[in-house]
């Protein structure tokens, strides 16, 4: 029989390179409760002000200081913790009204970060029933099927997830970025197409619009329909991930043709009003309520039908509170939220994969203290003149909102400044808030059951097991050989599930964790999802249901498995139970290190 422990996780290429490396396992704690100025977030956003300001008046920072605006705005799933905002001392062009400083309520382009609205937008309709992410496309443009020969796009092979998802293999525009366009030429650093060997064409295949071509208009539906199907396909349907803005502006027409609505009044109804963002929209705001950076920019451009792929004109107080809407699962369902998260296809490179539409990375460099690879869900907009990235910490609750104005190589050193302060002093937060609620000694009352167990959180690898008794026999030490036959050194960790029974119940789930994880070939796979290992009588023994007080502590834990309940004891009497079991576990069997 295959041992289903002594199978590993997929490794890159740069560990045969190691003996042995460390696995620990993601999302070890609950998201903690952050609150504003509180358990030393205030010394940290301090530090970051302090930096962040001199750094926007420095002229050896990494970007063009007098020129650039930006916004900056930390959140938790429940209130904003942290905004700052600097206004750079040469701005744009004001028409309608005098600048105004910049703030967390100054109008931005968010640019492709309209897309997060634009699948948000789909995902409710298929909640509300009106159609299912695997429909075809032509199922709700039909129009399409006017379209498909031997050569041209697939359009039945392409449905919502996949073009929500950068898999549907079409081309990235249409009627942007043609070098047929002159301003798209300057942008290149060029004078015309003829200047770099391009031979001349039909007038015939040039697109006649395009929101930002110059002395064009904004493409109209049957435009776009009719001039990009022409457009080959670049890859096969759900073959590899391209980017594509064409991709969302059929999805903003898919969504105007199931709700009869057009998509600025979609959005607005059932996104905005909802969740009460009173400063979003699809229309350009007065210039004094936005800021205009003093270079090329796309403040004023009317982009038309393009705007489920860019057009959205918000702030980072609304954005961050439609981060906290997400967080908290305001318009959809939970399960529906989660699987929103996860990447529907991989890039290049080892760390980063495409969602729906969400740009999901993947390091292990913020925490200092740890191996433990950290997921950050983000999107990414530009225009000219305009970037900005929002970011979720799924494992923390917390989100990042970042917009530039000016030169958006701000928007990077900004975003490193904040994860590299902010994430570890969270961490030490989760730690510290596990440790009062959930560790220390929970035994029987019964003085004839010899049943108990010691928790206690220890730096990354979370909420440890560190005795383990039942009916006077050590089962920590039974479990970890169990679960461990090769006899490594290790611990047994409580992983949170995320899941609650009843009103007070919280239920964790046990593993034990390799402390070092030896290198068996370049396939080598460790999955740490194998958590429900072993039964009695149908139950689970690796179940660990928390009862909580309204103060969110242990007050007992159930163990079904074992048809117990143990209760959280007085620190003090920690030591006594520490010095019966532990030492019999390392001692003997050599077990846990």
């Amino acid at each position: 029989m295959v041992n289903l422990r002594e199978w590993l996780i997929p490794c890159t290429l740069f560990a045969s390179l190691v003996q042995s490396w460390r696995l620990e396992p993601t999302n070890p704690f609950p998201p903690p409760t952050l609150r504003a100025g509180g358990a030393g977030l205030d010394a940290v956003f301090k530090g970051l002000e302090d930096r962040i300001q001199r750094a926007a008046w420095s002229e050896s920072s990494p970007w063009i200081t007098n020129i650039t605006s930006f916004s900056v705005a930390v959140t938790s799933a429940s209130e904003s913790l942290w905004t700052t905002s600097h206004t750079a001392p040469s701005l744009g062009n004001y028409s309608d009204g005098p600048p105004s400083l910049m703030s967390d309520q100054s109008y931005f382009r968010i640019a492709s970060i309209s897309k997060v609205f634009t699948v948000l937008a789909v995902l409710l309709q298929e909640q509300a029933g009106k159609c299912n992410l695997r429909d075809p496309i032509t199922r709700h443009i039909p129009e399409l099927k006017d379209h498909v020969g031997i050569d041209t796009i697939d359009w039945d092979s392409i449905t919502l997830e996949t073009l929500a998802s950068q898999l549907s293999g079409i081309p990235r525009e249409y009627g942007q970025s043609d070098l047929t366009d002159p301003l798209t030429d300057r942008d290149y650093g060029f004078d015309s197409p003829s200047s770099i060997g391009l031979p001349p064409v039909d007038g015939s295949d040039v697109p006649p619009c395009g929101w930002n071509r110059a002395g064009y208009r904004p493409c109209t539906r049957k435009e776009i329909i009719d001039g990009f199907t022409k457009r080959l396909p670049l890859f096969q349907p759900n073959y590899k991930a391209t980017y594509s803005n064409i991709a969302f502006v059929l999805l903003g027409f898919a969504l105007e043709n199931m709700t009869g609505l057009a998509y600025a009044d979609l959005v607005q109804s059932t996104i905005f009003n909802p969740l009460g963002i009173k400063r979003a929209t699809l229309t350009k705001p007065s210039d004094s309520e936005g800021i205009i950076p003093n270079t090329t920019n796309d403040w004023s451009a009317d982009i038309g039908t393009y705007g489920p792929t860019g057009g959205i004109y918000t702030t980072t107080s609304d954005l961050a509170l439609f981060a906290r809407s997400i967080l908290t699962n305001k318009l959809l369902d939970q399960a529906t939220t989660n699987a929103w998260f996860h990447p529907r296809s991989y890039s290049s490179s080892w760390s980063f994969a495409y969602g729906m539409p969400w740009e999901i990375f993947r390091t292990g460099d913020i925490l200092t203290d740890s191996d433990r690879v950290q997921t950050i869900v983000t999107k990414a907009g530009g225009l000219h003149g305009y970037s900005s990235q929002l970011l979720l910490i799924l494992e923390y609750d917390l989100s990042l909102v970042i917009f530039a104005a000016g030169d958006g190589h701000a928007i990077a050193w900004l975003r490193e400044e904040v994860l590299k302060s902010l994430v570890p002093r969270v961490e030490g937060i989760s730690r510290s808030q596990i440790s009062d609620r959930l560790s220390g000694l929970y035994s029987s009352n019964d003085a004839n059951v010899n049943s108990s167990l010691v928790l206690e959180v220890q730096g990354s690898s979370g909420l440890v097991v560190i005795s383990w008794i039942s009916n006077g026999t050590d089962f920590l030490a039974h479990y970890a050989a169990m679960s461990n036959p090769k006899l490594r050194p290790g611990h047994v960790q409580l992983i949170p599930s995320h899941i609650r029974r009843g009103t007070n119940g919280q239920v964790w789930r046990a593993e034990f964790i390799q402390d070092e994880l030896p290198f068996e070939g370049l396939v080598n796979m460790n999955l740490i999802v194998d958590v429900d290992s072993f039964t009695y009588a149908s139950r689970s023994l690796e179940e660990f249901e928390f009862q909580l007080d309204e103060a969110g502590r242990a007050m007992r834990v159930n163990l079904p498995g074992f048809r117990i309940s143990l209760d959280r004891q007085p620190r003090k009497e920690i030591a006594v139970a520490v010095g019966a079991s532990s030492h019999r576990l390392m001692k003997p069997l050599g077990l846990i290190h």
